[in-house]
């Protein structure tokens, strides 16, 4: 088997078949082959019957997998366990496929010796951007583009359009269990971009091929304010969580000093600007520190707990027969 696609879902029947459906358009070489393993996270509503129908449709393998844990990172998980393909690729249960998308994706693992290969994710805007929203620098509204040309780059992979050599995974490990989408939330997040820098750390290659295409249609509810100011939030949790803290330097209340730094300099340049859209993006970035602090005060309360935990068993008295 050439490749495995790894397909997460959870309580998303209908945007998974439009998903499915796209499948069916893929044109690929005759002499790869491919398998798709799609893994239903525990959902309630019909997404047992989409699978099951849409597998009677397809021409390539279509492996129904049933994760109970809870979240993405688990799902993905149980994708790679019973993958047989020597390349594992990665996509969404709410996106729509270019007919090259598969084929490009191989192409480059033939063209470079590389790890892994970033594809491009273009939104698909149904209804008009709002006039405050910025495409550079964030990702709430879901993108990855780095040009038209292939190349290497130094960026993790998005987790709707991404391909790893199945050794990749024996080396390196899976995805982290607490991070990542879990359920209906979308709070923590994180859990490609920390795989990517894991194998960015290591020094292996990662190639951009942009002809590997998925349009990711932007949902309307995601372009509220209310949303992002909560996205962006939950977006400074989960990169603190991902990171971690630091082992030294100076400390308040368990939160390094630098945080509360950003975060008045944050809160002054969104109190200060005139600007409604620049003042609303730096109202954004005061809710990504607010974000940073507080999970660098559960954490240092979570190694605090910890460490007395340790010093306990150290101190505890120890039976002899």
């Amino acid at each position: 088997m050439d490749i495995s696609v790894v397909l997460g879902t959870y309580n998303r029947a209908a945007t998974l078949q439009t998903t499915l459906n796209t499948f069916l358009d893929l044109e690929c070489p005759q002499d790869l082959t491919w398998e798709l393993l799609v893994v239903d996270n525990n959902s309630s509503d019909a997404t047992p019957r989409v699978i099951q129908e849409f597998a009677k449709k397809c021409r390539s393998c279509v492996r129904y997998l049933f994760e109970p844990r809870q979240g993405r990172s688990a799902a993905l998980n149980a994708g790679i366990a019973e993958a047989k393909g020597e390349i594992i690729v990665f996509t969404d249960d709410d996106v729509l496929l270019h007919p090259y998308w598969l084929s490009s994706l191989k192409q480059t693992f033939e063209r470079f010796d590389c790890a892994a290969v970033a594809g491009r994710v273009v939104p698909l805007w149904n209804h008009p951007k709002p006039d405050w929203l910025e495409m550079e620098g964030q990702f709430a509204v879901v993108h990855f583009e780095y040009g038209e040309e292939t190349k290497e780059i130094k960026e993790p992979p998005l987790g709707a359009n991404c391909a790893f050599r199945k050794d990749v995974f024996q080396k390196h490990g899976l995805f982290r269990l607490d991070l990542g989408v879990t359920g209906s939330t979308h709070t923590i997040t994180c859990d490609d971009t920390e795989f990517g820098f894991r194998l960015i750390r290591a020094g292996e290659k990662i190639m951009y091929c942009p002809a590997a295409v998925v349009y990711h249609p932007v949902d309307p509810e995601r372009t509220t304010k209310k949303y992002f100011l909560s996205w962006y939030y939950y977006n400074g949790v989960s990169v603190t969580r991902t990171f971690g803290l630091p082992r030294e330097g100076v400390f308040y209340f368990g939160v390094p000093r630098w945080m509360f730094r950003e975060l008045l300099a944050n809160l002054a340049k969104w109190v200060f600007t005139l600007n409604k859209n620049r003042r609303f993006q730096r109202k954004l970035r005061f809710c990504r520190s607010a974000g940073n602090i507080v999970e660098s005060y559960r954490l240092s309360q979570s190694r605090l707990e910890s460490s007395q935990s340790k010093d306990q068993l150290c101190g505890s008295p120890v039976s002899r027969t």
